[in-house]
């Protein structure tokens, strides 16, 4: 017979611990003249806590945080989600509004004068924004910063947003500086500006079209082998180590750097671009 068999079975009910009483707060209740009574309701609800407008306002936040977030999360498995997201079909929404903007920039449509040049200097100075943070702020600081491999996986996030964005933002500046001109009978009207405008817009839709993909491909393809060979964890520079023997690695970063090389002198050439147009507008303003 087991020792489990053998143990002797009781029928009593176990007799609960007393609880330790802490004699610190003992002392403090004498010394503060504090009487405590656990049973008595109305005792109890005298040194009830009642929570202050920051506690409710803290937890009403905290609610309000769990709704977004689960509507975002309702919002994401939506089929309208993965449409707008995984489909082409958002492109041709995005047709639909250009060719709406198109016809409200045609001449002789009684439209907002000021509505149209205030949606033009916003464009424009939110591009120049986003061109001096992304170019001479964010990257320069991220590429010093953080490991290589993790400084490239950053960029691989934001590249195909930022030139969507800046095409997006430039394309909104030039149409609404054609129909302010349109508006105003093209009098004064800076052919140059409409020019950089022009040339900015294409720029960066040139590169969000046909250069970020390959660059971004090719970059992947250079990780893996750096990684498998060890490599990418220094910082602000390139040590190739074994790879500097091995061709096949050597055709990839060329491809590589070939591609980075001419979406970087794009981006300068835009920032110029940008820089020049937004002195045009101030001499314009200054008139």
């Amino acid at each position: 017979m087991c020792n489990m068999c053998a143990r002797d079975v009781t029928t009593e009910a176990p007799v609960p611990a007393k609880p330790k009483v802490s004699r610190i707060l003992e002392r403090m209740k004498a010394k503060h003249n504090i009487t405590t009574d656990p049973i008595s309701l109305e005792k109890q609800r005298e040194v009830e806590y009642q929570p202050d407008l920051l506690a409710v306002s803290t937890q009403y936040t905290k609610v309000a945080y769990d709704l977004f977030k689960q509507g975002l999360v309702r919002m994401q498995e939506s089929k309208a989600y993965v449409i707008a997201t995984r489909t082409s079909q958002p492109y041709h929404v995005a047709l639909a509004i250009l060719v709406l903007l198109a016809w409200l920039s045609r001449p002789g449509s009684a439209s907002n004068l000021r509505g149209w040049r205030a949606l033009y200097v916003t464009a424009v100075a939110t591009h120049l924004g986003a061109q001096i943070w992304m170019t001479l702020v964010s990257g320069i600081v991220l590429y010093f910063s953080l490991p290589r491999h993790e400084f490239g996986r950053v960029q691989t996030v934001l590249f195909p947003v930022y030139y969507a964005f800046n095409a997006t933002v430039s394309l909104l500046g030039l149409l609404a500086y054609f129909r302010t001109q349109c508006l105003t009978k093209f009098e004064n009207t800076s052919w140059v500006q409409l020019a950089l405008l022009l040339a900015v817009f294409s720029i960066e839709s040139y590169v969000r079209l046909r250069l970020v993909r390959p660059m971004l491909r090719a970059k992947h393809v250079k990780t893996q082998m750096e990684e498998a060979a060890g490599g990418g964890q220094e910082v602000g520079r390139l040590i190739l180590g074994e790879l500097a023997h091995c061709p096949r690695y050597l055709r990839v970063l060329k491809t590589f750097r070939t591609y980075h090389s001419s979406i970087a002198m794009g981006t300068m050439i835009s920032l110029g671009c940008s820089l020049y147009s937004t002195m045009i507008l101030v001499d314009s303003m200054c008139q």
